[in-house]
């Protein structure tokens, strides 16, 4: 991934996007707000130049960027003798390169395109978008990149269709082991790059595993056989086995086992 995309999964690890905590610890969802609120405040943390935090040059909406609060911010921080660029933070339902696809907003233009990460069919996405002043003074976006998630409230990047395929009984298995008091916890396991094998852990500190974390690896059939290299790998997830129900019987087995 380009820095723009590594500087993303790393904003969304920062946050603890990529990890859905055991219902009894947070219960509900939170919303789409809270979640950007969170990347927001994990900005804070990062440097878009040195001394200057991205997220003093942050907005998580595209507003900003038409009202001309993002080109006086730039102007500001150039007239302090400090060169960097502005960034936007969204939420995409869809991504055709050069358009960012925003609810129930205009699609955004971005002057270089976007790259995406990941080989999902379609949204939605999470984009970092680099910003800038055009020599006339307008604002621009001037690139982008963007990471495929679980869904809006949950910010987990996602690799593939099966990524979310596999998340959602990931998340029903987790609901269902709530109901009889285990906690249990899901976990991306970054970094995320969107062409490796995709990683998740299921923690369950309460059934007393000597080990209590499975760990799952989801890989195309060509490469499942070295998906077990990347880490400690329980049960690589294929579209064959995910279709024929493996997995799942697999994890009753473990999990009636522990």
């Amino acid at each position: 991934m380009t820095g723009l995309a590594g500087l993303l999964a790393c904003l969304i690890e920062a946050a603890r996007g990529h990890i859905i905590p055991a219902p009894a610890a947070f219960p509900g969802y939170p919303s789409i707000t809270d979640a950007m609120d969170d990347l927001f405040a994990a900005a804070r943390d990062f440097e878009v130049i040195p001394t200057i935090s991205l997220a003093d040059h942050l907005w998580t909406h595209a507003t900003p960027l038409h009202s001309g609060a993002v080109s006086s911010s730039l102007r500001r921080l150039r007239a302090a003798g400090h060169i960097g660029p502005g960034f936007l933070l969204l939420y995409a339902a869809d991504i055709r390169s050069p358009l960012l696809y925003l609810p129930q907003r205009q699609p955004l233009r971005v002057r270089d395109g976007i790259e995406m990460a990941g080989q999902t069919s379609g949204g939605p996405f999470l984009a970092l978008v680099l910003c800038d002043v055009a020599p006339d003074g307008r604002p621009q976006a001037v690139k982008a990149c963007a990471i495929p998630i679980y869904h809006a409230r949950r910010l987990v990047p996602v690799g593939s269709d099966l990524d979310r395929d596999v998340l959602r009984a990931l998340e029903h298995l987790q609901e269902t082991l709530d109901a009889y008091g285990i906690d249990c916890t899901i976990r991306r396991v970054e970094p995320f790059s969107g062409q490796a094998p995709s990683r998740f852990t299921l923690s369950l500190p309460a059934l007393g595993r000597s080990i209590p974390t499975i760990h799952l690896a989801i890989a195309d059939e060509t490469h499942a056989s070295h998906a077990a290299t990347g880490g400690p790998t329980d049960f690589i997830v294929t579209a064959a086995n995910w279709r024929d129900g493996t997995l799942i019987r697999w994890l009753e087995k473990t999990l009636l086992q522990s």
